[in-house]
């Protein structure tokens, strides 16, 4: 029905970083076998639920796109899913490719968790030359000049991903549209951030699991109706998402 659409998140399967417990940020690693069995099973998932997406959109990481072509495939849809830079992943600045269990060692709990968790915290800078190498990736050609800074907080992720609300989302729910998000576990914060109004701690606490589908059906003026949205699976998403928390989080 026209004014009512539906919204479907999914965070990428699983990538060759995630596998070696690193931090990947706009470093570009393909799926594993596993992530790729994890798009699978989410595109089963949708597809169950008898959801049919009019548009897909992905970020311009390979990871993310995979995951939504494999998605696309198993659900027939031959429209090519939409990259939007806006999904990408936070830069975490120097703790790219680092071991995140390295890390924890060295800084301690209170600081990884304020630099990973919290809406304001960023992590320290990384240097020019390995920001001059990340600007010239070929995932991030399409991104605007100067966007892609030394290091991102989450509260910066959130403005992009609310401009990308705004112009591209909301539009296509006010009309009906069912539209599929591949995104990454920040980016899919960001933006449940902006739907469901979440407070400071609320955020801190919320853990996106990777190949688990989160519904949001929304009213007339695109707003969620269940706030919080649905995982088409509710015990393997719960399960994965306390796996995910036990890790120190995204």
């Amino acid at each position: 029905m026209p004014g009512s659409g539906t919204l479907v998140l999914l965070r990428h399967g699983e990538s060759a970083l995630n596998a070696e417990g690193r931090f990947t940020g706009l470093l570009d690693p393909p799926l594993t076998c596993r992530g790729r069995d994890d798009a699978d099973g989410a595109a089963a998932l949708i597809a169950e639920a008898g959801l049919a997406p009019t548009r897909i959109f992905t970020s311009t990481l390979r990871r993310a796109i995979d995951t939504a072509d494999i998605a696309a495939r198993i659900l027939g849809i031959t429209r090519a899913p939409a990259r939007a830079w806006q999904l990408n992943e936070r830069n975490y600045g120097s703790l790219t490719g680092r071991c995140k269990a390295e890390l924890l060692s060295e800084f301690g709990p209170e600081v990884m968790h304020f630099w990973r968790r919290t809406l304001y915290g960023t992590p320290p800078p990384m240097d020019w030359e390995a920001l001059g190498r990340l600007r010239r990736s070929p995932a991030l050609a399409a991104v605007p000049a100067g966007t892609v800074q030394a290091t991102e907080s989450l509260c910066r992720v959130a403005g992009r991903v609310r401009d990308f609300w705004h112009e591209s989302l909301r539009p296509l729910l006010l009309q009906g549209h069912t539209v599929l998000c591949v995104g990454h576990g920040n980016s899919l914060r960001a933006l449940c951030l902006l739907l469901d109004g979440l407070g400071e701690a609320e955020l801190e606490g919320l853990n996106i699991p990777t190949g688990q589908p989160l519904v949001y059906r929304t009213d007339g003026n695109a707003r969620p109706l269940i706030r919080g949205g649905r995982y088409l699976d509710p015990q393997a998403a719960r399960r994965a998402a306390e796996k995910v928390a036990a890790a120190g989080g995204t």
